[in-house]
């Protein structure tokens, strides 16, 4: 029995809306090997220039607190907001905003447990990126 060619058009409609609502905010894995890890303090260092982020992903360990040294590079104003997914509706901390040259902050996280969390300037929300924090969770 073959179909309409309107039915299977909505039918592929539907089903393409189906995949593309699937997915869960932040849910996307950064590329192997793209990240810039936290050094033995769980610490990195994130600049900002040409309105880009010096990288879109960090890896952080568990269980210690997270401190990200943030440089503005360039004359217009920057910060750096961390937040539990794409979402924006949690956020775990905000640094100060830094008008460069070279002007930096810091931004000091609680601990967080293992997954990937969502960073971006708030003022120039295309400069995002990803804190993928690995390691066993510590036991309760």
């Amino acid at each position: 029995m073959t179909q309409p060619p309107q039915r299977a058009g909505l039918f592929l409609g539907l089903v393409l809306l189906l995949v593309a609502c699937s997915g869960i905010a932040g849910s996307t894995k950064p590329p192997a090997g793209a990240c810039v890890r936290t050094d033995a303090s769980n610490t990195v260092t994130l600049t900002a220039n040409n309105l880009q982020f010096s990288t879109a992903c960090i890896e952080a360990v568990v269980g210690k607190s997270i401190v990200i040294h943030f440089t503005n590079q360039e004359a217009a104003p920057h910060d750096v907001a961390v937040y539990k997914n794409s979402s924006k509706k949690q956020q775990i901390g905000r640094s100060d905003i830094v008008t460069g040259p070279n002007a930096s902050t810091t931004l000091t996280l609680p601990p967080q447990l293992p997954g990937q969390y969502y960073f971006e300037c708030t003022i120039h929300t295309a400069m995002n990126g990803s804190l993928v924090v690995r390691g066993d969770a510590p036991a309760p």
